[in-house]
């Protein structure tokens, strides 16, 4: 693909984490959290580039875009992501991270699309676990009083988060993810495995 291809193709996926931050169908509100499929360009990205400069670029829009989305806030932990350590930082490393997966498993196994699922998969977990351990990690006492005046502790919470946000986005992201990929592979006239 052709280098001002790769931008024109990058900048659709960037606009497409925007896009589906602002409607029910990227920032799903669940009351203590919005599950989200913001993720998914990122998954999308991460793979057909095979590139770690785009990765990180990735990586590095999603946040953003979950810093900005969290000025309108929908749960009530949103307005913590204000904060880019919250916000940016784990999803930064959702695509470095995500990045290193993928390469993982693709000198594990040939096949593309069983690749693309479970780097779809990985992802979505990767990014649960960055997010919520970097918010304890940084708003520990103030999380768990939120959580205690809306009638949680904060190991229900994490449960409930579990449950609720990351066992979907990882059902999502093995799903949607080789699916994205193949017809991109298709379209841009890869060879597939």
């Amino acid at each position: 693909m052709k280098n001002t291809m790769k931008i024109a193709f990058a900048g659709i996926l960037i606009a497409l984490m925007f896009v589906l931050s602002w409607t029910v169908l990227g920032m799903i509100p669940l009351g203590v959290a919005s599950a989200t499929t913001v993720f998914i360009p990122v998954c999308v990205g991460i793979i057909f580039f095979d590139d770690f400069k785009y990765a990180v670029v990735f990586g590095l829009f999603f946040g953003i875009v979950s810093l900005v989305r969290s000025f309108v806030p929908q749960g009530f932990l949103d307005p913590y992501f204000q904060n880019p350590i919250v916000s940016v930082l784990p999803r930064l490393l959702v695509g470095i991270v995500g990045y290193l997966i993928y390469k993982g498993l693709t000198r594990l196994m040939k096949n593309r699309i069983i690749v693309s699922s479970l780097a779809g998969g990985f992802i979505a977990l990767i990014n649960t676990i960055f997010t919520m351990g970097i918010l304890i990690l940084v708003y520990f006492q103030d999380v768990n009083q939120t959580f205690a005046d809306n009638g949680f502790s904060i190991l229900t919470a994490l449960k409930t988060i579990s449950l609720l946000n990351m066992l979907p986005e990882i059902a999502i992201g093995a799903i949607l993810t080789p699916i994205i990929i193949k017809v991109l592979d298709k379209i841009s006239n890869k060879n597939l495995n």
